[in-house]
């Protein structure tokens, strides 16, 4: 296996255990709410693990520069839900 898809592999690897591990942490909170629209002790809780999550990274701040250029080029490839009130029926 290549470098390149030993560090596809890892990526793949990782995205699918966070996906796992904050759908479980918000599945297991005592309060749940609409999946668009998290309640506040959710958001509270994923800001949480987001914050101790980069703390423990090697070059945190860097880290935190390449989120923020990542949400940035999401955001104009497509809207959030979580940004905008939800449409009127």
């Amino acid at each position: 296996m290549s470098q390149s898809d030993s560090e596809k592999a890892l990526d793949t690897w990782a995205k699918r255990n966070a996906q796992h591990l904050v759908d479980g942490i918000l599945g297991a909170s005592e309060r749940s709410g609409w999946p668009w629209h998290p309640t506040p002790d959710q958001v509270a809780l994923l800001r949480e693990i987001a914050r101790r999550a980069i703390w423990h990274m090697p070059n945190s701040q860097e880290e935190v520069r390449a989120l923020v250029r990542y949400f940035e080029s999401e955001n104009r490839a497509k809207l959030h839900s979580g940004d905008d009130p939800i449409p009127e029926a």
